[in-house]
């Protein structure tokens, strides 16, 4: 059997970044997760914190400077563990894994880029794909925002009207374009068929020729967040080439095609470094004997197969990720180790009565403790396990509407245990 230094139970942005650190410093290290996490639901940006106080309507314009004023009122998020110096380090390292994969990001931890949302909201985020950076808003340039009409759920005639009212400085239009999207149902195209569509020549020039005349009026030109998959970069200078302006993307909702780029991007550099990935295989379960994880069991076509480590890094996810499991009798359960979770047990106290609330919906707190090192524990500082940490969204108290941190969570504390680890 294989023994490893390190395996890490999850492949979503916290597990892959970790891996991907760790194997980059020598070790030997595997991947194993279900599926790539909730990177298909995220933006594909880095949020390290868009809003202070929750209820505020104007976004942080450098996290690191409301970072303190953010942790005093909020005493019980995991930022208060990880420390502002991880959280930097998380941003530096995150920024050099992506980067050197050719997936290109920017931004720092003193700034947040503004950029316009799905909705025509402003997005604040510390690290944004180079082709979301080019919406920033406070630039004061005018766009059109282009749509689809086999695409559901982006409306670009909402987005630019949104902008408009907020008086942001930046004139927005909208277009709309009917052309036929290869591989996809009549008015019902996913944004992952859309990318797919963008990456063939003929398809770029139907929608080029279909916004030409009305993309002159305004100073850049914005998509949908579908500009390709694998040939994302060739697309856009084909298209910027083709417009004569320059050309951005802007989030839509999932599958996100941005969050598809991160995943590949942090994939690539974790084989490169020499890491391993084991995808679809659940993990059945973990055994902690005198105060040390022994295995994990991974499930696999005929049986329970164990995988050994001498560090075990749990990155599971929250509920939204399949890391817990919360029932209708008010539990919610850790589904690997059994830790105990810090969660409100009555149910009826999980949500506001708001569905979008500045205050976020109180059931997505519910996470595992850990201590100053992030090893789990069940009250005090001593871990349940020498050789388990946790990182990113299994953590008690992410709830990550609330500010928007968890993206900054994730890198974080993926910095902090891999720095541990790898010495």
């Amino acid at each position: 059997m294989i023994r490893y230094d390190t395996i890490v139970i999850g492949a979503g942005a916290a597990g892959l970044t970790t891996a991907c650190q760790l194997a980059q410093a020598g070790q030997k290290v595997v991947v194993v997760a279900t599926g790539i996490g909730a990177l298909l639901l995220a933006s594909g940006c880095i949020d390290v914190l868009g809003f202070h106080p929750a209820d505020s309507t104007q976004p942080v314009t450098s996290p690191a400077d409301a970072l303190d004023k953010f942790m005093a009122a909020r005493s019980n998020h995991p930022y208060k563990v990880i420390g502002r110096e991880n959280i930097e380090a998380g941003l530096q390292s995150f920024l050099k894994i992506v980067n050197q994969t050719g997936c290109h990001y920017r931004g720092e931890f003193n700034r947040n880029w503004l950029l316009p949302s799905g909705a025509g909201a402003v997005h604040p985020t510390c690290l944004a794909p180079d082709a979301l950076t080019k919406g920033e808003l406070s630039s004061g340039k005018s766009m059109l925002i282009v749509g689809f009409q086999e695409l559901r759920d982006f409306y670009p005639t909402l987005i630019s009207q949104n902008l408009n009212e907020q008086d942001l400085g930046v004139k927005a239009g909208a277009v709309s374009v009917d052309v036929y999207i290869p591989a996809s149902s009549k008015m019902n195209a996913t944004p992952i068929e859309l990318a797919n569509a963008f990456e063939q020549a003929d398809f770029r020039k139907q929608v080029v020729n279909a916004i030409k005349n009305e993309a002159k009026k305004f100073d850049r030109v914005g998509f949908p967040a579908v500009l390709g998959l694998k040939q994302h970069d060739a697309v856009v200078t084909e298209l910027e080439k083709a417009l004569d302006r320059p050309v951005f993307e802007i989030s839509a909702l999932p599958p996100s095609v941005p969050g598809r780029r991160m995943y590949e991007a942090l994939k690539k550099a974790l084989l490169s470094a020499g890491g391993r990935l084991i995808i679809g295989s659940k993990v059945f379960d973990g055994t902690i004997e005198n105060g040390k994880v022994s295995q994990i069991r991974i499930e696999t076509a005929s049986r329970l197969r164990p995988l050994k480590a001498h560090n075990y890094v749990l990155a599971t996810g929250g509920i939204f990720g399949g890391g817990l499991n919360a029932n209708a009798d008010g539990s919610v359960k850790e589904l690997v180790f059994g830790l105990p979770v810090a969660a409100e047990t009555n149910r009826h106290k999980w949500f506001q009565r708001q569905f979008i609330s500045p205050e976020g919906q109180p059931v997505f707190n519910a996470g595992v403790t850990v201590n100053p090192q992030l090893q789990p524990v069940n009250g005090g500082n001593a871990p349940l396990a020498d050789n388990l940490y946790a990182v990113g969204a299994i953590l008690a108290g992410s709830e990550w509407t609330r500010g928007r941190t968890g993206d900054g969570i994730a890198v974080a504390s993926a910095a902090a245990v891999a720095s541990q680890l790898a010495r």
